[in-house]
């Protein structure tokens, strides 16, 4: 029976669920640090749903939900964008406005962000290379029948080798609008596109014959990569550029080092799977260590994942939304090593020095939110 990889199960284990991390999870959450370093007045936005525009139907429907979560882990400690859930219509927002029961207390957005999936190209490349050998190791006997030969004893071994691999691109399109007006907002727009690689897949197989024995062995693995990861990862993408555009803060130093964690994430998964089978104590260490830096955690660097170090663990997990289970799994891991350490206030000094940049957006902000704010 052909065993799962152990890095497959280090990233999606089996005895429960895990948390949806893609590589700007890091952005979210750098956002929320210039928020907070800035001090941000909150912004109220509410979306219709972000659809599928494109004949494929391989695109989730659950935009929306994911936009949320985008702007929820952006906002943990800064507070500095708050989301109205309902309906999916904003005109159903303002004309409900009066008719709320309790509208003194229910709160039109400011803002409306609309998109949804312009462009899906699930095979923009693909490929395939293989090799194969084939050795005698004994030539037989040629039997003559009078009316045909045949071959006796003929012992040979032969093997192949196949690779294959698909490429593919999403493109996003979402822009933001005022509530008041309901008109887009000129700049405060994003659209990008993101590859990635839609699959992989190794094939091998070897031919033993030795007489008249024959074997045959053959082994494949494949591996299926979701395009909706990649539809997630623009959410988190768009979100962080017209949150940033409209907050006048320097969204672009969240997004810069964005590229490289893949190739971060893909080192730190061996180094995980290496020491969880050899030295798992040393992975409760290094996150004892984390989390006394960070505050959750007052007790002794032993390597013990005691009631202490799970009590830090679900306070830590619970800051970054992740699962507050306690344990100490390969998503907790990671978040420690390459996310933005939540605290409750902002730690990296190096932005401290920068200039808030005067957002054209909040200058013309137009609706009464934008007056109570001014009062």
């Amino acid at each position: 029976m052909p065993m799962v990889p152990d890095e497959v199960k280090a990233q999606h284990p089996s005895n429960m669920p895990n948390p949806v991390v893609t590589n700007f999870n890091e952005a979210c959450a750098c956002m929320d640090d210039l928020m907070l370093i800035n001090k941000v007045a909150p912004i109220y936005i509410a979306s219709d749903g972000l659809l599928n525009y494109t004949s494929s139907r391989s695109i989730s429907s659950g935009g929306k939900e994911m936009l949320i979560t985008a702007l929820s882990r952006m906002a943990v400690r800064s507070k500095g964008v708050k989301f109205v859930a309902y309906g999916s219509d904003i005109q159903n927002i303002v004309n409900l406005n009066g008719a709320h029961p309790d509208n003194k207390s229910f709160y039109v957005p400011d803002y409306f962000i609309r998109g949804g999936v312009t462009q899906h190209i699930k095979n923009i490349w693909s490929g395939q290379e293989g090799d194969g050998t084939s050795v005698s190791i004994d030539n037989g006997d040629l039997i003559n029948h009078n009316t045909f030969y045949s071959i006796i004893g003929a012992e040979d071994v032969s093997g192949s080798n196949s690779n294959s691999a698909s490429y593919g691109t999403v493109t996003l399109d979402m822009s933001a609008g005022f509530v008041s007006n309901l008109q887009i907002i000129p700049g405060a727009s994003s659209a990008n596109t993101l590859a990635m690689s839609g699959g992989a897949s190794n094939s091998r197989s070897i031919d033993l014959t030795l007489g008249d024995l024959g074997y045959s062995y053959h082994l494949s693995n494949h591996r299926t990569l979701d395009f909706n990861q990649a539809f997630r990862s623009l959410i988190q993408v768009g979100a962080i550029e017209i949150i940033g555009k409209i907050q006048g803060v320097p969204y672009w130093r969240c997004l810069a080092n964005a590229g490289t964690v893949e190739a971060k994430n893909e080192q730190l998964r061996r180094q995980f799977v290496e020491l969880h089978k050899t030295d798992s104590q040393s992975i409760v260490r290094f996150a004892q260590k984390a989390l006394r830096d960070l505050h959750y955690y007052d007790g002794e660097i032993n390597g013990n994942l005691d009631l202490l170090t799970r009590e830090g663990l679900q306070k830590y997990q619970q800051h970054m939304g992740l699962m507050a289970s306690g344990i100490l799994g390969y998503d907790t891991f990671r978040m420690m090593n390459i996310f933005t350490p939540a605290r409750d206030t902002a730690y990296v000094p190096w932005w401290e020095n920068h200039t808030l940049i005067p957002s054209p957006v909040t200058a013309g902000k137009e609706g009464k939110n934008a007056a109570a704010k001014a009062k």
